[in-house]
């Protein structure tokens, strides 16, 4: 269970996107019903669990990964749409 967003950005720096992407899709899991119940936080839900939970090691290559951006991106929406991780 990753209990605060700090280690999600943490991860990403390191240049581990999958495996961010793959914490931030568990981070929403675990703190669904704390998540703000509007139209864009739902959408952010939804592109989230589409991702697939893949570790970097192995499948770094075989699977693109979303630019760096992207993904900072989506954890800046996490952290609006769940008060939590501020």
């Amino acid at each position: 269970m990753v209990k605060t967003i700090d280690v999600i950005e943490n991860l990403l720096k390191m240049g581990k996107p999958l495996t961010a992407l793959r914490f931030l899709k568990q981070f929403i899991k675990d703190n669904s019903g704390l998540m703000r119940n509007d139209e864009e936080c739902e959408t952010v839900k939804r592109v989230i669990m589409s991702f697939p939970s893949l570790n970097d090691e192995s499948w770094r290559y075989f699977v693109p990964s979303p630019p760096k951006e992207e993904i900072e991106y989506l954890i800046q929406k996490v952290k609006e749409c769940i008060p939590l991780s501020v």
